[in-house]
């Protein structure tokens, strides 16, 4: 069930992203947001960091065209879940919470980096933008996911 979630998560990024603009008002991180959502579904931290290491990578090929820049910060983002889960518990707020954090740490992480290597100007109203954008899309998604999953859970009664 987790390498399902995953991966529809995966496809339906790529899928929204042809139909909304690069500055539309929508920017979805779906496969981030999957990550935060089956990290309880695993007994070991090693099996869940090797799943987002590779979620990461197959990120930065099928999308970025780039290599391990996404693993690397998929990675750390997987770390801080776990560590947010630890003082929060498995509920619909503390998701919206887990959820916003990873986004603005993302979005933070990303333009630091763009404008380290980069030439061009970035400036703090952009960012801020593509920080609300991506919550609006982002913790409706999210959202909808956890309550799959919570469904599902309930009727197998068991962990997937």
């Amino acid at each position: 069930m987790k390498v399902i979630l995953l991966l529809i998560s995966f496809l339906l990024e790529g899928i929204i992203s042809n139909f909304v603009p690069i500055n539309g008002f929508l920017l979805p991180l779906f496969t981030l947001m999957a990550l935060i959502i089956i990290y309880p579904l695993f007994d070991e931290h090693s099996e869940y960091y090797k799943y987002v290491f590779i979620t990461g990578f197959d990120y930065d090929l099928f999308y970025t065209y780039t290599i391990i820049f996404h693993a690397i910060i998929f990675c750390f983002i997987a770390f801080l879940i776990t560590r947010l889960n630890l003082v929060l518990s498995d509920n619909y707020f503390n998701i919206l919470i887990i959820v916003a954090i990873c986004i603005l740490i993302y979005r933070f992480v990303t333009y630091g980096l763009l404008v380290l290597v980069s030439n061009m100007s970035f400036d703090f109203i952009t960012l801020m933008l593509s920080v609300l954008k991506s919550l609006i899309i982002n913790l409706i998604y999210s959202m909808i996911l956890f309550f799959v999953v919570k469904k599902c859970q309930k009727k197998y009664k068991y962990k997937f």
